[in-house]
């Protein structure tokens, strides 16, 4: 089916009601609580401006999407979610809302929208990189190619010198250099980065910034919730477990210590099947979480692990594609299906703001 022939389908389907009695029939109000899907929703950096270098969903398609959830759906936090599938009491059409990484927007441009619809969120930090004025690695490689005037990039392990002389060029060369840089140790990883933006002249200074401890201590006293992420965004299976440990634990009790309220929640940085494994989430409960996301796509169960709990995530513009896969995928978990969404291109989970 082409992407043509899907949106028709679903703004049909939206706009004529079908979707809603479709919505009523899958998931009844009246469904035994134990075998209700529950979806966990996730996003990244919401933007008035869309960059193909620098990825985020739309403001305005974002604002549509939590009305649409306030209105159809049961929104909980991330902590009542995870207790009512604990008790095999998971309410109606139960979703919660989560971002990650910790972006500046989140409070900027997300926040007063979340405020608006009272709309509970969970947002993951990576706390290395709050306070601080330089973006995201992946945001800077992003910016750097987007913005050179240079050729070529040089100087990527493994590979040649990638040509910077075409639009779909310059896209290659991003997908290439972010597949490559975030399965390197942290350290190792930021000094390419820095390497390669002051070899393309551009300033990483101009990247998105990250969140700062006040408007993360005033996003808590207005009810939002946060988890780690780690302090330094590494894929956890790629470093040793000592280094990986360090990476959980001390996310955890930054957050706890500035904000003096328990963390409850850990999400995988990348989070795809090849990014946490069972020794990963072993760590993440001897840390003391209750529950760690990732993002492979899908709906969870009651009984479900808690620690390799699967996320959704949409950037349609239109309501109408947003609520059809929502409701899709509440269906493939209600008839048990097994199947995992295609998770995107090749750059992995960094092509949606690094995860």
């Amino acid at each position: 089916m082409t992407v043509a022939i899907k949106d028709g389908a679903s703004r049909l389907a939206y706009h004529t009601g079908l979707l809603r009695v479709a919505l009523g029939m899958t998931d009844p109000y009246d469904a035994p609580p134990a075998s209700r899907p529950f979806q966990i929703l996730v996003y990244h950096r919401v933007s008035e401006v869309l960059d193909p270098y620098l990825p985020a969903a739309p403001l305005a398609g974002f604002e549509r999407q939590i009305r649409y959830l306030r209105r159809h759906y049961r929104v909980l936090s991330l902590t009542e979610l995870i207790r009512a599938a604990e008790r095999r009491e998971v309410p109606p059409r139960a979703v919660a809302v989560t971002f990650d990484d910790g972006y500046e927007a989140t409070y900027t441009h997300a926040y007063p929208i979340i405020r608006r619809y009272e709309v509970p969120v969970t947002v993951f930090l990576a706390t290395g990189l709050i306070d601080q004025d330089i973006g995201m690695w992946n945001d800077r490689i992003g910016l750097a190619i987007r913005d050179t005037n240079c050729a070529t990039l040089d100087g990527l392990p493994g590979s040649g010198p990638l040509p910077l002389r075409s639009a779909w060029q310059r896209q290659a060369a991003l997908d290439q250099a972010l597949a490559v840089l975030k399965r390197l140790p942290p350290a190792t990883r930021d000094e390419l980065t820095a390497q390669f933006s002051r070899a393309l002249t551009v300033a990483a200074e101009q990247a998105p910034r990250l969140l700062r401890w006040w408007q993360i201590e005033e996003m808590q006293r207005h009810g939002v919730e946060f988890g780690a992420h780690t302090v330094h965004h590494p894929i956890l299976t790629c470093v040793s477990a000592d280094e990986a440990w360090r990476e959980i634990v001390e996310s955890k009790q930054v957050i706890e210590d500035r904000l003096q309220n328990p963390v409850l929640h850990f999400a995988y940085p990348n989070g795809t099947v090849r990014d946490f494994d069972d020794g990963t989430k072993a760590l993440v409960r001897k840390a003391g979480f209750l529950s760690a996301v990732s993002m492979i796509f899908g709906a969870n169960q009651a009984g479900a692990d808690p620690y390799d709990l699967r996320r959704e995530w949409s950037w349609d513009e239109a309501t109408s594609l947003f609520a059809t896969k929502l409701w899709w995928y509440r269906r493939t978990a209600l008839v048990g299906s097994k199947g995992r969404a295609p998770r995107g291109n090749s750059r992995g989970c960094e092509s949606v703001s690094s995860c």
